[in-house]
Formats: C-alpha cells, structure tokens, sequence
C-alpha cells in the first residue's frame, strides 16, 4: 500500500523519529502525552451535502478521540485547523463549532487553539491531546500467540450508513425502500461515531500491555496492522464478528454484506488483543466479543477469516489493496 510505501521514506528520512511511526498516536514517555493528528478533506472524507455541519463538527473530534481511544489514553485538549473557502456562510463556521463544542463537553474535553485558513474546500485537521496517566499506552507491536481477539462493538454499520447516503446524494431512489427508522441508524451510526474511551481505557487498565486500534479503515485493515506490527498471524471467524441485522435488509448480497463488515471502515470500534483471563474479565464489564486467536506469524498470510461454509479469506497487502480506500491510488 503507498501509504505504507510513503511512511517508509519518512522513516528514512527523519530517522531519530522512526519510533513514533506506525501508531496512529505517539507517546511522549517523559511528559506522559499522547498525541495525535487527523485530516478531512472535503469531496474526499465527507460530502457537505451529506453531512451537516453540526456533526461535521463532532466527527472532526470523535476519529481524533477514537485514536486515543485506541491507546487506552485520556484526552485532554484538541487544536481545530480549519480552512474554508471564502464564499463560506457564517451559519457553517457557527453550527460547526456547536458540533465541536458538544461531543467535547461529553468527552470532558477542551479546545484549546488552532488556525483558521483560506482555501478552495473545506479542510480540517485536528491535533488531540492525551495522557497515560500513570498507564503506558497500548501500540500495536504485543499480540502474542495464544492471545485471543476482540471487538468492542458492531462492524459494518458505518459503511452501510455512507452507502444509503451516497445514494441519496446520486438520487437513485434506493435509500427511500429503506424503512425510515433503519436507514436513519445506519446513516447515524457514520455521521455520528462514537470515540470508545471508557472501553480503551478498560482494556488498557486489565491486560496492561494490550495491542489494539481503532477499526477507522475497516476491520481487516486494523487486523493487519496488529499482525503487521506484532510479527504474527491470525484465526478469525466470521461469524463471530458482531454487526447489526438489519444490514440484510440494506444488501441482497451475501458478498457484499461481508465486505461491508470486514472492509466498510469508518465504525471506531476498537479491536484488541489479550489473553484469554483477560478476555473473561472485561466481558463482565464492557461489551466485548472474541472474534478469534492469535497464531504463528504465517509467512504467506496475516490473517485467515473462517467462514462456516468452510472457504476463507486471506488478509494480506494484496486483498487490502483491492478492497481499501487509497489516498494515493488513482
């Protein structure tokens, strides 16, 4: 994948930081910060007429969070870059900032800065800031064999919002055979995510070195890096993976319902990988599912999804090639 192709030359090229990279969110050890940057990009992550800016507002903070959420970490502050044509109206920049200003109020959250810029589209790109708080945060790089994998929540669900909404946005007529109440969950479920940081701080406090991520690129994707990083492979069972029902009635496809599940992205659930005593500890507490084990790095595969049909799906460079969003593929 480029973007690993391109993180690869960064490394080389600033090498006293390779260390950071690779994490969605860096650990300063000796000042106990967690530190994190994400981007969208109008036409490219959202569409503004797809999205109000009220919760255009809230999801620049929530896939922000969601990273800290990720590292078992506690935000604290966040700084809003925001460059916005000219033609902007007032109305935007104000039901924005509400958005902004409501998921931070719930999240215990202040915004302390940022920058506001002119540009062609709308672009926004938010610095989080976290701590350990006594807890050194989770990475990517301690899957173990034996170790057991888990999921916080419903995968799928978000991408099976974007779609709905991509269809109403080419006025096809489709989203409209979908019951209201349906389709205004499932378009909730990507407009409006929700940052796991009690659950991530949790996991964290039980396993104390868990590997675990957020499922923002889909789920395969965060199973993949977690082998990637760990030098390991995987078992993980299809069936075992929660998502919502409902989504059969959005998709005829049975194919199409799995890449949904495994591929969607954009669902910030958090996927993590304990031992199975822990496992057993967090299901009294939090919702969590095993969704499968952890096995000898396979030199062919990273991940192999078990499907009760008895076919499998192998999770590596390639497959995720062809199902990801790219930024830097044509």
């Amino acid at each position: 994948m480029k973007e690993e192709h391109f993180l690869n030359i960064i490394s080389r090229t600033i090498p006293e930081s390779a260390g950071f990279l690779g994490d969605d969110t860096a650990y300063i050890e000796e000042k106990d910060l967690i530190l994190t940057q994400d981007t969208l990009i109008e036409d490219i992550h959202f569409r503004i007429k797809t999205i109000s800016p009220f919760y255009l507002g809230r999801k620049s903070i929530a896939v922000n969070l969601s990273d800290i959420a990720a590292s078992g970490g506690i935000p604290a502050y966040v700084l809003i870059s925001l460059s916005m044509p000219k033609t902007i109206e007032d109305n935007f920049v104000k039901e924005f900032y509400k958005g902004i200003r409501s998921i931070c109020s719930e999240c215990n959250v202040l915004v302390a800065g940022g920058d506001l810029t002119a540009a062609e589209k709308i672009t926004i790109s938010v610095c989080a800031v976290g701590f350990g708080n006594g807890l050194t945060p989770a990475n990517r790089r301690t899957a173990m064999p034996g170790d057991v994998v888990i999921i916080t929540g419903n995968s799928g669900s978000s991408a099976t919002g974007l779609y709905l909404l991509e269809e109403f946005y080419k006025q096809t007529g489709v989203a409209e055979l979908v019951p209201k109440e349906i389709r205004t969950k499932f378009i909730n479920s990507h407009i409006a995510p929700v940052p796991g940081i009690k659950q991530g701080r949790k996991i964290l406090e039980t396993a104390k070195n868990p590997a675990m991520i957020d499922t923002s690129d889909g789920l395969a994707d965060a199973l993949y890096k977690i082998c990637n990083m760990s030098k390991v492979s995987m078992e993980i069972y299809f069936d075992e993976i929660p998502y919502d029902p409902d989504i059969k009635k959005i998709f005829e496809s049975q194919k199409a319902i799995q890449e949904k599940i495994l591929f969607g992205g954009e669902d910030y659930e958090l996927v993590a990988v304990v031992s199975e005593d822990v496992y057993k500890k967090l299901k009294q507490e939090i919702f969590v599912k095993k969704i499968g084990t952890v096995k000898q790095a396979d030199p062919n595969c990273f991940a192999h999804v078990k499907f009760k049909s008895g076919d499998d799906l192998k999770i590596d460079s390639k497959s995720l090639n062809s199902a990801l969003f790219k930024h830097f593929e044509e």
